[in-house]
């Protein structure tokens, strides 16, 4: 193994031999007329290029990175958003743990069980936060620390030996076949862009879509021979095959317009207005449930459910690649409670 300072036109960079392979990492640096100048910019490149030999040291011997785990917490947790597919959820979490005790000076290599176990309490307690936010921002620190291990930033991950917050259990809003209906009874033909809402939620109740996926939707994601949805999810990138009912055929109608128009006029900036106009038309569908997006994609989950659909062809249908989260819609309805206590055989007393 070995590290060496490289010039390459004016630029320093190190090339770096390692398990029979050559690689090339750039330094950033960049030489000058001035000698004196230059003599610091190779001072500076021979500390990089020592750190850099010290950490492959430190990966090859399966020993702790003596310069990444001298990190603060807070650092390597802005570091770490950067590869996080929501960087913004990261940096929550960052702004927590600067609150949280000495959190802003912490090292990496400092953070121990009970140190995960005191933060996760102040996320439940004192952060202000609901209980679904404080697990959230515990699941972004376990994984950060998790790939901390994996880096041979540290040896071992302390969140390991701390258990974990619970997820809650919540009721979950539906709507049964009744209100959907009387949903279905109102019109706004006066208000063209509050009957495109009511369309597509409508829509959604029989095809389980996300609200992402009803503002992107276009027709040539509609095949006709049979009349199926294929598209891909806007939050998973999963591609979802559905087929669609006659409900949802009357819903769209006739592919009249071009392949890559879309199917319903729903800016995603104005999302807030739609909810808005949701919450009106429940009010006047007599509907005292709260409606928002997701409670369409939970009523096509429950109705399937309830109407003998088996729960891994439910998960599919929503793009789920596991059951776990369809369970849940199981788990919510009354329906399927009773089918499942009067499944048994009577038994004569």
């Amino acid at each position: 193994m070995g590290v060496k300072i490289r010039e390459k036109r004016g630029k320093l960079y190190l090339d770096i031999y390692l398990g029979g392979k050559r690689t090339w990492e750039t330094l950033r640096l960049t030489l000058t007329p001035d000698k004196a100048q230059n003599k610091e910019i190779w001072r500076l490149a021979e500390v990089c290029r020592s750190q850099r030999e010290t950490q492959l040291l430190a990966g090859a011997w399966n020993i702790q990175d003596p310069i990444s785990s001298k990190k603060t917490m807070e650092t390597y947790l802005e570091e770490y958003s950067k590869t996080y597919k929501t960087p913004g959820h990261v940096l929550g979490v960052v702004k927590h743990v600067k609150n949280f005790g000495n959190g802003a000076a912490i090292q990496v290599c400092q953070i121990t069980p009970n140190w995960v176990d005191q933060f996760q309490q102040y996320l439940l307690n004192k952060a202000s936060l609901s209980h679904t936010s404080a697990l959230a921002y515990s699941k972004i620190i376990r994984a950060a620390l998790k790939k901390a291990v994996g880096a041979g930033i540290i040896l071992r991950n302390p969140a390991d030996a701390v258990a974990r917050i619970q997820e809650e259990e919540i009721e979950l809003e539906f709507l049964n076949f009744k209100e959907v209906q009387k949903l279905a009874n109102v019109h706004y033909d006066d208000d063209p862009y509050a009957e495109e809402v009511r369309r597509a939620f409508l829509f959604a109740c029989n095809t389980g879509l996300r609200v992402s996926d009803l503002e992107t939707i276009t027709w040539k994601q509609i095949e006709t021979s049979p009349m199926q949805i294929i598209k891909k999810q806007e939050k998973t990138r999963n591609p979802v095959y559905i087929p669609l009912n006659k409900s949802a055929q009357n819903l769209i109608g006739k592919a009249e317009n071009k392949p890559d128009d879309k199917i319903f006029d729903l800016p995603p900036k104005k999302r807030q207005n739609t909810y808005k106009l949701l919450s009106r038309w429940a009010v006047d569908a007599k509907v005292t449930k709260h409606i928002g997006w997701h409670t369409a994609r939970r009523t096509f989950a429950t109705m399937e459910l309830e109407h003998g659909v088996d729960i891994y062809t439910v998960a599919k249908l929503l793009g789920h690649r596991t059951i776990t989260q369809v369970a849940k819609y199981a788990k919510a309805t009354d329906k399927l409670r009773r089918k499942a206590v009067n499944a048994l055989p009577e038994i004569k007393v």
